[in-house]
């Protein structure tokens, strides 16, 4: 081996010796390297604000533009800077005090932020929606959505380098990401791309990066135009809100928006709104912040007092305290005049309202109604209306619900709405009519029908986490609606009716994905009446065959019967088909028997419908800090 060394050292310096040997003129004249040119320094946006660069300074450079290393280069929502900051805190003793910290979080939401057309694609990331999102590539969603939602990767804006050092931060504290997704753990690809180009032998993560740096570069035109003509929005007024809270329906009411004294960007709110089915109130007051000229983000607690037995509303949720308190994410339309976001809680968001304002002025608005759909021949059927600015007398001739419908009289009007008296005639048509009253027009808000086809639940899937111990649950709400075949008769086609939310039946049962599968028995409990499920806790069973956790696949069946029917016998019981709904007949009347009426043929029947839901495990590790209960 000692020689085997000296050979190759001799071999070595031989080498050498001949190398510099050579005549220069012998010598390439000049390096091929120094032939590429450089590539230009990258342009970022500049800060010139002393408070950022004061805050920002002890960790970052700024130079002669006033571009600040690293943060010049990136745009993101008010949320992924105020992560941003926070993640300073923790892992680089960032020193600052929380108005600091705000005022920052504003400065840079508003200067390097998102314009609304960047900002819509991904709002329900922001609005903590559960959405089967899908993303175009699938280079960048199977290397991101392993650890986190796409919607925190398509609400940033960065140049290339900037791509190149969030890959490194990730590589850096999550050195496992490699072998998770960043790298491709096999042999290179061998076969040409369909086009005929050669195989891509690119790594993942080399992929997303040359992805990224094209589809959501720094410098877009949408945000060259919108933070040419961003400026503070007026928002003060009154303004009507429609809303919808998952298994209690709809919501209507106003809220009054007042300008913070000594600011541009901040608001009070005082809202008030009832629940069309119930007749429960809510009063709520709040404040809110609007950034970048279009995103609001607020929170509201429920007013104390709001909770009257008159009202409805349960005292022990009236305190005006955190335990009322929900979080408002909406965006401004450019025109200022609507409103337009979710309103959530709970430890993973799940729970909460979908919210829309619209400005009012002195015209009449109509919200909406307690009910969306009348069966035919029905007879002096309550409608209640709810409408902003109406006029001071109303008479039923001023009001037209549309062909087959006539107000026998009205029966109450407040100054949120009006309730009527309803016929609707044997002979009406079938379909959607508009309300139309004191020259305003609400499109398609009642549906006339003559039977109920079928129901669905909505969502068709859904999902829930087992905890209560040391992580929060995760519930699950669902919804039964009935539905018309349509004109042509057939279900699942685009002429299909939605009429109305149905006060269902609710149940568990087996998705049955294995032999002897009891999952339905330990997953959680599904309310009967309002189809709300809560899941069981967390940790090993001592009652489950192998003492295993709480969770599993089960379905979750709505089953709606008409008032007054019964199940007979020779009704079938058996499920309907995955994901589908089914309308089971009630038996045939026997031989000199009259035939039943349709509305009566309704009342003897009983619809079914059912949903996926995946009860699984805690969400251990948290990607949004800001969120966390």
């Amino acid at each position: 081996m000692r020689s085997l060394r000296h050979a190759f050292a001799a071999t070595a310096s031989a080498w050498v010796v001949l190398m510099l040997a050579v005549p220069r003129a012998q010598q390439p004249a000049t390096d091929p390297a120094a032939s590429v040119p450089a590539p230009k320094p990258e342009v970022g946006i500049p800060i010139p604000s002393p408070l950022v660069q004061k805050a920002c300074g002890p960790c970052h450079t700024t130079d002669e533009k006033q571009q600040i290393s690293r943060i010049s280069f990136q745009r993101n929502t008010p949320e992924g800077w105020q992560d941003t900051l926070k993640r300073m805190v923790a892992l680089n003793d960032l020193q600052i005090d929380p108005q600091t910290a705000r005022e920052v979080v504003k400065y840079l939401s508003n200067h390097l932020g998102l314009a609304p057309e960047e900002a819509a694609p991904a709002a329900f990331e922001v609005e903590r929606r559960l959405i089967d999102y899908k993303y175009a590539s699938n280079d960048v969603e199977g290397l991101c959505n392993r650890c986190h939602s796409l919607g925190r990767v398509i609400s940033q804006r960065r140049a290339r380098s900037e791509w190149d050092g969030l890959i490194a931060m990730h590589r850096g504290w999550y050195p496992l990401v490699d072998r998770q997704a960043f790298r491709r753990m096999g042999p290179a690809p061998r076969d040409r791309e369909p086009d005929g180009r050669p195989p891509d032998t690119r790594h993942p993560v080399e992929k997303a990066i040359d992805h990224l740096s094209r589809a959501f570069p720094l410098q877009t035109p949408e945000w060259s135009a919108w933070s040419a003509t961003m400026r503070p929005a007026r928002l003060d007024g009154t303004w009507a809100l429609t809303g919808w809270d998952p298994g209690k329906g709809a919501i209507y009411g106003r809220a009054v928006i007042t300008p913070v004294a000594g600011t541009t960007d901040e608001f009070t709110t005082e809202i008030s709104y009832t629940y069309a089915r119930s007749g429960k109130t809510v009063a709520r007051a709040g404040r809110a912040v609007i950034y970048t000229g279009f995103q609001w983000r607020g929170r509201s607690t429920q007013s104390a007092g709001s909770g009257s037995a008159a009202s409805g509303v349960e005292p022990s949720m009236a305190a005006g305290n955190d335990k009322t308190a929900l979080r408002e994410v909406m965006f401004v339309e450019r025109d200022w005049r609507r409103i337009a976001g979710r309103w959530f809680t709970g430890g993973y968001d799940e729970q909460g309202l979908d919210v829309r304002f619209e400005r009012l002025g002195r015209e009449t608005h109509i919200l909406g109604t307690d009910r969306t759909a009348l069966p035919v021949a029905a007879r002096e059927q309550s409608l209640r209306l709810f409408a902003a600015n109406l006029p001071a007398t109303l008479q039923p001739g001023d009001v037209d619900l549309g062909p087959g419908l006539s107000i026998v009289r009205i029966d109450s009007t407040t100054s949120d709405g009006v309730t009527l008296v309803v016929n609707v005639a044997a002979n009406a048509a079938v379909g959607p009519r508009d309300i139309v009253f004191a020259g305003v027009a609400k499109p398609a808000a009642l549906t006339v029908y003559d039977r109920i086809d079928a129901i669905r639940v909505a969502p068709s899937w859904n999902m829930a986490r087992v905890g209560g111990v040391t992580f929060p649950k995760m519930f699950a709400q669902f919804e039964a609606w009935g539905y018309h075949n349509g004109l042509d008769g057939k279900p699942d086609t685009p002429d299909d009716l939605k009429l109305d939310l149905l006060d269902a039946r609710w149940t568990l049962e087996e998705y049955t994905a294995t032999y002897d599968d009891d999952d339905v028995k330990f997953v959680g409990e599904l309310d009967e009446a309002t189809g709300l499920f809560t899941p069981n806790i967390e940790g090993p069973n001592a009652k489950r065959r192998g003492e295993r956790n709480n969770i599993g696949d089960v379905w979750v069946v709505a089953t709606y019967m008409a008032p007054g029917s019964t199940t007979g016998p020779g009704m079938p019981t058996m499920p309907p088909p995955a994901g589908g709904a089914v309308a089971i007949e009630a038996p045939q009347p026997a031989a000199g028997q009259a035939s039943e009426t349709r509305a009566a043929q309704t009342a003897a029947r009983s619809l079914r419908a059912r949903a996926h839901l995946l009860v699984t495990v805690p969400l251990y590790m948290r990607w949004d800090p800001s969120v966390m209960p």
